[in-house]
């Protein structure tokens, strides 16, 4: 078997990545990377096949699972001719699972689900119309559902941006949230050098940012899965490595668009933002970097899609709001619901220019 990992892909030439990608009737592989799964994995892979669709595969990647996944893998590909298991020595992480299948799937769309989520139906046939009929479209997500660790409906992402706002919010937070109800095109995945293996468990937030400099995210109005929140999860199992994962990406993206350096506290006020850890005091710091962005978004963007920003950052700060009201840290919670209304009256400004700065004269 032919195993490549990211910083193997880093080295190839474009001639030896087209040769990758083969030409076959194939459309689709459903990549799936397992680890210690045995309570999820039979709903997971039955949800798959039980698709719409048929010319696809499912890649199944046991990465050293010591559970009884690699049974449970054995018993399914027995079943199912368009079942691959593919087995990694020793446990790699997610990253290294991912570019395994990667390089082992035939298809030349890759469609992703985890070994705890459910697919829902209709996903694949919504997606793959999308990838065939618009050349300019790289990568195609659905809005999902959580549901908790018995499958009991807790939730909803609707993932419903515009490609534009979707890259600029990227600057702040992995804002098409998910991994496992997304379907891209191969073949500029290898050609970025596949996942990065420097992010455990923020793999999907650093590709996206990449990947969406070649092209276009489009969403289809169709549920892609039920996510599964559970104390196994990756956010519970690898805060710490998230947290410095954010750091770097974040960093990186802002420098880029900021065209200056960024500080530690500056992200970590975004974090607090975006992703409700619940520290006092960042509110201003976390409204002065994203008005500095905004600008230059308003710069390049027309109306409706200033609009859409501004009222996708105001509904963040009155979620943020909301958590500190739970937490009883009122004093932050007003603070936060103050600035949720300033976003939201920046959307109606005529000039989000002229508002900006106006706002930031009455900070100083």
């Amino acid at each position: 078997m032919f195993f490549i990992l990211f910083d193997e892909l880093k080295k190839m030439t474009s001639q030896e990545i087209d040769s990758i990608v083969t030409i076959n009737d194939l459309l689709i592989s459903v990549i799936m990377p397992v680890y210690n799964r045995e309570n999820f994995l039979d709903e997971a892979i039955e949800s798959v096949l039980a698709q719409d669709y048929d010319s696809f595969e499912l890649v199944l990647i046991d990465d050293g699972s010591t559970d009884s996944s690699p049974e449970i893998l054995r018993k399914w590909s027995e079943l199912d001719s368009r079942i691959v298991v593919i087995t990694s020595p020793q446990n790699e992480g997610i990253s290294g699972a991912l570019n395994r299948g990667l390089i082992q799937a035939r298809g030349q769309y890759i469609a992703r689900i985890d070994s705890d989520d459910v697919m829902l139906p209709g996903r694949l046939s919504a997606q793959v119309k999308v990838l065939q009929s618009r050349p300019d479209i790289i990568l195609v997500t659905s809005p999902f559902e959580y549901m908790d660790v018995d499958g009991k409906y807790i939730g909803s992402w609707q993932a419903d941006e515009s490609h534009e706002v979707v890259v600029f919010l990227l600057n702040f937070f992995n804002i098409i949230a998910g991994h496992g109800q997304v379907m891209y095109r191969k073949d500029d995945v290898l050609a970025l050098g596949g996942y990065s293996m420097l992010y455990t468990s923020s793999e999907d937030f650093d590709l996206w940012g990449r990947l969406l400099q070649r092209g276009r995210i489009e969403r289809v109005p169709v549920l892609g899965m039920r996510q599964r929140i559970h104390g196994n999860q990756s956010l519970q199992q690898y805060a710490t490595f998230k947290r410095k994962n954010w750091h770097a990406i974040m960093g990186n993206s802002l420098r880029r668009y900021l065209e200056r350096d960024v500080k530690w506290e500056e992200i970590e006020a975004l974090i607090t933002l975006w992703r409700l850890d619940g520290r006092t005091g960042m509110a201003a710091i976390a409204d002065a970097i994203s008005r500095e962005a905004f600008k230059r978004f308003c710069k390049k963007n027309n109306k409706l899609l200033q609009r859409q920003a501004s009222d996708r950052i105001a509904m963040q700060w009155k979620h943020a709001a909301r958590h500190f009201t739970s937490i009883s840290k009122e004093e932050d919670a007003i603070e936060y619901y103050k600035r949720s209304k300033a976003w939201f009256d920046m959307g109606n400004s005529r000039s989000c220019i002229a508002k900006i700065q106006l706002f930031m004269c009455k900070e100083r």
